[in-house]
């Protein structure tokens, strides 16, 4: 029997299978299908859907109103009000 290869302790996976990206989200492979998932386009490797673990983390802080999907400004570029050359 072939042993599952491990990550070393403390390095995440970029890429989760729907199964590990329910759990990252705390909820199961189904429902993540139907939710997150469903706005998340899954990238296919070697034919098994995986999801990048910073796509699902966008879509989560889009949900949450820490980002919005059409801004991509930076943080202080947002509290600068676009100007980059603002200082404080």
């Amino acid at each position: 029997m072939a042993r599952k290869r491990q990550l070393p302790p403390g390095l995440t996976p970029r890429l989760l299978s729907d199964v590990d990206a329910g759990l990252y989200c705390g909820i199961t492979a189904e429902r993540f299908a139907v939710t997150i998932g469903a706005d998340v386009k899954p990238i296919e490797l070697e034919g098994l859907n995986r999801w990048d673990i910073k796509a699902i983390d966008r879509w989560i802080d889009e949900q949450s109103g820490l980002t919005h999907a059409a801004d991509n400004r930076t943080l202080r570029e947002r509290l600068n009000g676009g100007n980059q050359g603002a200082r404080r």
